[in-house]
């Protein structure tokens, strides 16, 4: 499935790009991208969503990574009870399609390289919910872009086939990792942490286990979500 994304169930939610932040786990779509204003791309870290994000998860229904992205947002929502934040991820739905492959590998080479200028593609602008976790039986870096703007954000996530993602416990973190991207978290260089990851050495096979766990967050982390996410944080 490598077409342009299929509509599902979900509701429909509309936003503009205007700006975008990219984060990546270590272009060619002109005709598809939305019109932009000059200020895209300029840093981001630790900007917050003004809304609760609903995910939309991109690709097949009997897909075990479609279950691991419910995991991850459950996982997420914890923390932020923990930390007395009332920031949350929103409901999780799922939509038949896929983004195309070429697409998604352009994607993640921007976010790991750090640059800017990717707009708001169509196709995923068209896509229902904020939170797009697209799934993809394409060979690339795991990745995630923000427009936080447009209240919008990609997650690109490889084929867990190829070795370090066919080691246990290593998918479900890489898809939290992502999502901790798309909250506006950013790379730390610890190897027993979540978010560890480029510039520093850390791979996913560090997150290798023979028991189901998430890798936890730095106390620094925890600090800047809630510093994102006060406790007095509410829905614009």
């Amino acid at each position: 499935m490598r077409g342009v994304a299929g509509r599902g169930s979900a509701d429909p939610v509309t936003s503009i790009s205007r700006r975008l932040v990219a984060f990546g786990l270590g272009l060619a779509v002109p005709s598809l991208c939305l019109a932009q204003a000059p200020n895209r791309g300029s840093g981001g870290w630790g900007i917050p969503w003004t809304k609760i994000p609903s995910i939309t998860v991109l690709w097949t229904a009997n897909d075990s990574r479609v279950q691991l992205v419910r995991d991850a947002a459950e996982f997420w929502n914890r923390v932020f009870t923990e930390l007395g934040t009332p920031f949350r991820l929103g409901a999780v739905t799922y939509s038949a399609g896929a983004l195309p492959v070429d697409q998604l590998k352009s994607l993640s080479e921007i976010a790991v390289n750090g640059s800017a200028g990717a707009g708001l593609a169509a196709n995923v602008y068209q896509v229902p919910g904020d939170l797009i976790a697209a799934l993809s039986d394409g060979n690339f870096i795991s990745f995630a872009l923000r427009w936080p703007s447009s209240q919008k954000a990609l997650v690109g996530i490889k084929d867990f086939g190829s070795y370090p993602l066919t080691l246990p416990n290593v998918p479900r973190n890489v898809i939290a990792h992502e999502l901790g991207h798309a909250i506006g978290l950013r790379h730390n260089s610890d190897p027993t942490m979540l978010m560890c990851d480029r510039p520093s050495s850390c791979r996913p096979d560090v997150f290798a286990s023979s028991t189901d766990r998430y890798f936890p967050l730095t106390e620094q982390e925890k600090t800047t979500l809630q510093s994102i996410y006060p406790a007095d944080w509410k829905p614009q």
